[in-house]
Order: C-alpha cells, then sequence, then structure tokens
C-alpha cells in the first residue's frame, strides 16, 4: 500500500508540477490560482459535483460538458485543458489534490507558507492584510492567503497554516460548547448514579 500512495502522491505532483510550469511560463500565476482557488470552492461547496465527475459510468466528455457548462468563462483556457486532461485521463477525482500541489508550489516559489483561510463572509483588503500580518507572525515567516468564503461556518474564521488548524468559527465554538455541555452533564449524571 505505501507504493500505491507514493505513486499517487508522484502523478498528483506531475499535474500539479506542469499546470504550474506552464502558468510560470506564461505569467499567470497569480490569474490560476485565483481561478483554481474558486474551482476548489466550487467543488467543495457542491457536494454533487466530485461524485459525478468520479462515476465511472458518465463518459468524460458528459464530464468536460457539465463542468465547462458550471465554470463557463469564469476560467481560463489553461484551466478548461487541464481540467479535460485529467477527466479524460480519470483522474477526475484528483482535482482537490492537484490544486492543492499548484498551491503548495506557487508558495514555494514565493518563499512563503500558504495559509488556508475561511471566513464566512468576504473580508476588505484591510481586513485579509491584519489577518496575513497576524498569521505571519504566528508562523515566523511570510504567510501567503488563499482566502475563501463558506456560509456553512457562520461566522469567525478558520485557518488551516502547514498543520496547525486554528477554528476561531461561530460553527466551531458553539461544537465546543455543545460537547462542554454533553461532558457536563455524562458526569453528573454518572455522580449521581455513584451516589
Amino acid at each position: 500500500m505505501p507504493k500505491f500512495d507514493s505513486e499517487l502522491h508522484n502523478l498528483i505532483q506531475g499535474y500539479s508540477l506542469a499546470l504550474f510550469g506552464v502558468a510560470k511560463c506564461e505569467g499567470l500565476i497569480d490569474r490560476i490560482e485565483s481561478e483554481l482557488t474558486d474551482l476548489r470552492d466550487t467543488l467543495s461547496s457542491n457536494e454533487e459535483l466530485l461524485p459525478f465527475l468520479k462515476d465511472p459510468k458518465v463518459t468524460p466528455e458528459g464530464k468536460r460538458k457539465a463542468l465547462s457548462e458550471l465554470l463557463g468563462d469564469k476560467i481560463s483556457p489553461l484551466i478548461h485543458f487541464q481540467l479535460s486532461l485529467a477527466i479524460e485521463q480519470g483522474r477526475a477525482p484528483l482535482l482537490p489534490a492537484i490544486i492543492d500541489g499548484f498551491f503548495d508550489l506557487t508558495a514555494e516559489s514565493r518563499k512563503k507558507i500558504t495559509a488556508k483561510v475561511t471566513t464566512a463572509i468576504a473580508l476588505s483588503e484591510s481586513a485579509i492584510k491584519k489577518i496575513e500580518t497576524t498569521l505571519s507572525d504566528l508562523a515566523g515567516e511570510p504567510v501567503f492567503l488563499k482566502m475563501s468564503v463558506n456560509p456553512e461556518i457562520l461566522g469567525g474564521i478558520t485557518v488551516h497554516l502547514g498543520d496547525r488548524i486554528i477554528d476561531g468559527s461561530l460553527k466551531g465554538q458553539m461544537d465546543q460548547l455543545r460537547e462542554g455541555i454533553s461532558r457536563k452533564i455524562l458526569t453528573e449524571k454518572g455522580n449521581a448514579l455513584e451516589n
């Protein structure tokens, strides 16, 4: 099994490197990164899309057409080509990992680590700058932000910085509160049973 994991990693890295290489040669890294952020958000917010792309009963042509209709002209010909290639080669399920690999390469090329930041609403430029400064101080090195919006977190912010996860979302706080209350109730019931 480790061999398969290594082969899969190499495959994903190959797609990411190819996309990064072309984007760099064309001077399109920022644009491609922005488009891939939107694509990743589309893949994660539409829970039927990835299973549809994984479905072996759907033809590659059907998958390409569906993605083309969904994304329209929001993405460049380069991304359309890479998506078509991944679909044609049966690699559509790897798209999220390929996108993350591209983000890692862009962060590395900028000599910054990537922080994936999710908020419930879009933030102002000044708020984004403050987050970038705070996370750079926390990490001890420059940070490149990958911003995304997910109303499901209700409010606040979540951050994935390397192997650290900072959950300051309202949903996360409510979940922690619910766990604390449940734990307290169970402890009290356990104490009552012992008496």
